[in-house]
């Protein structure tokens, strides 16, 4: 049987009170501190709120529902150069639910009810590529992508 050295071991870690809460136009994201490029948010969307429709180049998430109801529309790394074989999709999450979105993704989140999510992610400097947006926040170099949307959705 081998033994790692010291050096070779895993850990666990520990992070305390490094949490920021940041008002969105559709509720609040509470950041805490990650971990090796791991990081964590809550977010809470208000009733009646929508999130951008969105992905990440290189980010792939786990959203948990922990309170509320919210319908998803999500699409797949083909969504949009091919939207007729891979169309958009939705789905009502309850608490227990989970959706992973991976990079490339297409996804949005409709609160039928306030709603608590909690979100896992990789990359968290990767900035989403906004396409549309109910607050004029749409990423730069979209027509292409708002296009085919327009037409598939």
């Amino acid at each position: 049987m081998k033994y790692r050295t010291k050096k070779h071991l895993k850990t666990a870690w520990v992070t305390r009170g490094k949490d920021e809460i940041i008002t969105k136009p559709w509720g609040t994201e509470k950041v805490w501190a990650g971990f090796g490029g791991i990081h964590g948010k809550i977010l809470t969307v208000s009733k009646g709120k929508r999130t951008s429709l969105k992905f990440h180049k290189l980010k792939a998430e786990v959203l948990y529902l922990t309170i509320g109801k919210v319908e998803v529309l999500f699409g797949n790394e083909c969504t949009f150069s091919d939207p007729v074989a891979n169309p958009l999709q939705t789905e009502t999450l309850g608490p227990g639910d989970a959706l992973l979105v991976q990079s490339d993704c297409p996804y949005r989140i409709i609160a039928l009810e306030d709603s608590e999510i909690i979100e896992i992610g990789n990359h968290s400097g990767d900035k989403p590529v906004r396409v549309i947006d109910d607050y004029e926040r749409e990423s730069e170099d979209i027509e292409d992508l708002l296009e085919v949307i327009s037409e598939h959705t």
